[in-house]
Parts: structure tokens; sequence; C-alpha cells
């Protein structure tokens, strides 16, 4: 919905990485839980161990959800579901279920790049699929995304509730969307979703244009003996966006590397090495064995995090009052994301001739 032309690329499949790895397994455990399966899982089905760090956070969302729920639970449902240009929107969910009339959408993020709910393409396209498989409709549909870790001024548990009539709204868009592709429009968007793309690293003409020209930019602007308050705050602006990009194409470049150096080829002064996660206990070793086979005591007892002892029923109330918030200095918020545009993105939109 943000990029046609990312639809027109052909790039070779891309590697996992370790985050989406993880992610993986936190849908898998979630979906366990949710199944009242009587095993404990141990170990997800892509080899990703199951530790107590994930369990403690994915368990409140499961027994959340089994509390809420007035009917059977659905659990990676596969939707496929086709617009009027014969175009598949195809897709998996995390969760479904209905309570009190109402359909229920849920995705557990369990990284922590912040997802938005409002306007969730990818959730809104899961909810048309379930109302089509169904083949029934809903006054309302509740989008809710689950993401226990990062801080969110929301809260980690975001929901966006509209009615049935605002869905078929929203699929009409996205059929008028089809529509266009599938006639051929594919132009190139640059956005912040553009880090999600496997186009940024060589293929997209459009970002490529978006990096250059935000580096020229920041250059032309760096020879100034003075700057007034509106130019810092527009400069401020640019460097923000400069910034991003770059972390994108630098991002996108070193996993194309990565493949292209485990697919044989040569490139100048770099080379990959393996990386390793943090040493952690195997499953089936206990403190007990530790200390029979040493003498040497390994357990500790730490106080949980304000944030953990709440998940586990501590009034937020008592929490605050026993929580001390150091002052380390003032930092820059920008307020008003509106002001001055995007100096950036959005700009160079070449088409793709196919």
């Amino acid at each position: 919905m943000t990029c046609a032309g990312s639809l027109f690329f052909e790039l070779p499949p891309q590697p996992s990485n370790p985050a989406a790895e993880e992610g993986t397994a936190a849908g898998e455990l979630l979906a366990h839980l949710l199944l009242k399966k009587e095993s404990e899982l141990r170990r997800a089905s892509n080899a990703v161990d199951i530790d107590d760090d994930m369990r403690f956070f994915v368990a409140p969302i499961a027994d959340e959800i089994k509390a809420n729920a007035q009917s059977d639970i659905l659990c990676e449902q596969r939707i496929d579901w086709t617009t009027r240009s014969g175009i598949v929107i195809s897709g998996s969910y995390d969760v479904s279920y209905v309570s009190g009339g109402k359909l229920y959408i849920e995705d557990l993020k369990y990284g922590y790049g912040i997802v938005e709910v409002k306007e969730n393409w990818q959730l809104l396209g899961y909810a048309i699929g379930e109302v089509i498989r169904q083949n029934r409709s809903f006054k309302k549909i509740v989008l809710k995304v689950q993401q226990p870790r990062p801080h969110h001024e929301d809260g980690p548990a975001r929901e966006w509730e509209i009615t049935y009539e605002q869905l078929l709204e929203y699929k009409e868009q996205i059929e008028a969307r089809m529509d266009r592709i599938a006639k051929g429009y594919s132009e190139l968007v640059t956005s912040s979703k553009c880090k999600y793309c496997p186009a940024t690293a060589e293929a997209c003409t459009a970002f490529n244009r978006a990096v250059f020209h935000g580096v020229d930019h920041v250059l032309s602007h760096a020879q100034q003996d003075s700057i007034s308050e509106k130019e810092i705050s527009f400069q401020l602006d640019i460097l923000d966006r400069v910034n991003e990009v770059l972390k994108i194409k630098y991002d996108s470049l070193k996993q194309l590397a990565v493949v292209r150096l485990q697919n044989g080829k040569i490139i100048p002064n770099y080379m990959t090495e393996e990386s390793f996660g943090d040493r952690k206990w195997k499953k089936e070793v206990s403190p007990a064995v530790i200390e029979t086979m040493t003498g040497k005591k390994i357990t500790e007892i730490v106080m949980l995090s304000p944030a953990k002892a709440e998940k586990v029923g501590v009034p937020k109330d008592l929490v605050k009052t026993f929580v001390d918030r150091h002052f380390i200095g003032h930092k820059l918020v920008r307020k008003d994301a509106t002001l001055l545009g995007s100096k950036i993105f959005g700009l160079n939109k070449p088409q793709i001739n196919n």
C-alpha cells in the first residue's frame, strides 16, 4: 500500500535474522499456550530456545486473550482472499477470536521496533480475510498489536476499533490500489517503510536517490558561520531524515554483503565471521548440579524491574511510591512532526518500466 513499485522487484530469497527468528519462536509459544497443549514448549520449530524471558512476556498475553475470548481461539490461521483485479492478498494472523460480538485480530510483535496499530494494513488485510473466511459480518472489528518489550506511551497492548462499514471502506481502498497495480502502476515511493524492503540495498533507484539527495543537502548547509533558531529547526529535521535513510541503507548493504560473501563472492576489505549470542546454561543444567559438582552456589535473588513487577500483579500505585527516577539531563524532543514536511522522503518517484 505504501510503495507499489516494490511488488515489481525480482529479488532472491532473503536470509532470516536472529530478531525475526526470535519473533517466530515467540509467536509459536503464544499459540502453544493458547491451544492449551499439555507439554511444555522448550524449543520452537526453528530451533530457537524458549527461555524464561520469552515466557515472562508472552504468558500474560495468552492469559489476557483466554480471559477475553468468548469463542474458539484461532492461531496462525492462513487467510487468502482475491481482489477483483485477481491479485491475491495472503497471510497468516497470530490470533483471532470473537468477544462481545466483536471480531478480534491480534498480532504479537516481539521485537523492539515500534509497530502502530491504527491503519495497519497488515492487520486490516487479515481482518478482511477472516470476515470473508467466516462469511459473516461483525458490528465491530478490533485490531490489536501486542508488543510487550519496548516502551510505548499507549502501553504494550494497543488496539484500534472500527465498524464493519469502515472495514469495507478500507477494503475498497485496497481494491482500488490493486486495480491500479494490475494495470501496471509501479511508482516507487520512499518512506520509513523502506527498512522492511530488501530492494533498498541495490535495486531501488528512488531510495538511492533519497540517500544521496539527503547527504548533498546536509553538506550544502554545513558551511554556515551562524544559524538562526528557525534554521536550527530546519537542519534538525533534515538530519533526522538523513540519519534514517542512511541507517536503512547501511543495514541493507551489510546484509547484502553477507549474502554475497556466503555465496562465494569477494568484497574488498570485508569478510564474514561467526557471531554468537550470550552464553546460556543448557536446559538440562540446574543450579543444584553445579553446586554438587563444584560446591559453589550460582543463584542470586534479584528484584524484578518495576515494569516486570507490574506485570506480575504489583499495583502500579505502589510501584510508583517506591520507584525513583534520577534526573540525567535534558533531551530534545520533536513535538510537531507535521512542520516543514518531509525534505527527503517523498521525493524522487521514478517509474519502473516492465
